[in-house]
């Protein structure tokens, strides 16, 4: 065969190889079934865990939904690495958790991871007030969500939040739902936005008042949940929950979910990554 054939044959190869995995991610499951749910019911809080699947041709997809309901907004708590804010430490989600007695734990925002930039404000605390082009997330005293879509926060007024009764921010992204519908994903984020990326994933959502949802994809561990999910397969979960706001946090090998001191998901790695932060809900 001539080498200019050879050539040809070997890329048509490649080409062959790579549509699956990219139709794959743009293509619906031909089944999405709750395998398993967890539940645990306190004085003030219910947490109720459905273990999803979703399976394709070739591969499956498992992902944890936890709808969280609370009888008070400040049951909704964050938690630093080391216990303080620091651009340097890192502790896995399961051992900030267990130093909090957390009833259900993801990890955050991974606020100090290779930048810093955005406005970081925990549980009513001023730690960080910088300029950001990301998509931010405000959770109000009452307990309310609120976005802060690219381009709506200027530095400087991280107070002026505070005083209108912010205790937590986080600045990752992307938004994913406002006002109950899917948002139109930026093109260019610091994560790829594409709807044949698939990654493990942690994301946040409320529904209304006391009602939460918590959001993390398995990933990159074959035949459990080879690939991950899409952002925007995360969005149809949202809006499908009913939650009238949804925010994509730090994923990866981060993405992990722990209740009651156990992790539920199994992390893309064969231990838990160190993260700088977490999110959690107190008794």
């Amino acid at each position: 065969m001539k080498p200019i054939f050879r050539a040809c044959a070997a890329l048509l190869l490649l080409l062959a190889l790579c549509v699956p995995s990219f139709a794959l991610a743009a293509t619906e499951p031909n089944t999405k079934t709750i395998e398993e749910t967890t539940t645990y019911e306190g004085e003030t809080i219910r947490v109720i865990i459905d273990r999803w699947c979703y399976a394709f041709n070739n591969t499956e997809l498992r992902f944890f939904v936890a709808n969280v309901f609370t009888q008070r907004p400040d049951q909704l708590m964050t938690a630093f690495a080391g216990e303080e804010y620091s651009m340097s430490t890192a502790e896995a989600t399961s051992e900030i958790a267990a130093r909090h007695d957390a009833v259900l734990a993801i990890n955050g925002d991974y606020y100090n991871y290779k930048d810093n930039y955005g406005l970081v404000i925990r549980n009513g605390v001023l730690y960080r007030d910088k300029p950001s082009t990301r998509d931010q997330l405000l959770v109000m005293q009452d307990g309310t969500f609120v976005a802060l879509p690219a381009g709506t926060y200027e530095e400087g007024t991280g107070q002026s939040y505070i005083d209108q009764g912010v205790v937590q921010s986080f600045s990752f992204g992307p938004l994913l739902v406002n006002d109950g519908e899917a948002v139109e994903l930026p093109e260019k984020y610091i994560i790829y936005t594409g709807d044949t990326v698939r990654e493990p994933r942690t994301a946040i959502g409320q529904v209304d008042a006391n009602h939460y949802v918590f959001l993390v994809a398995d990933g990159r561990r074959d035949g459990w949940s080879d690939k991950g999910m899409t952002l925007q397969e995360m969005q149809k979960v949202f809006v499908e929950q009913g939650c009238q706001v949804a925010y994509n946090l730090d994923g990866g090998g981060s993405a992990t979910m722990v209740l009651n001191g156990e992790r539920v998901n199994k992390t893309s790695g064969s231990r838990e990554r160190n993260v700088s932060d977490i999110i959690y809900f107190t008794k």
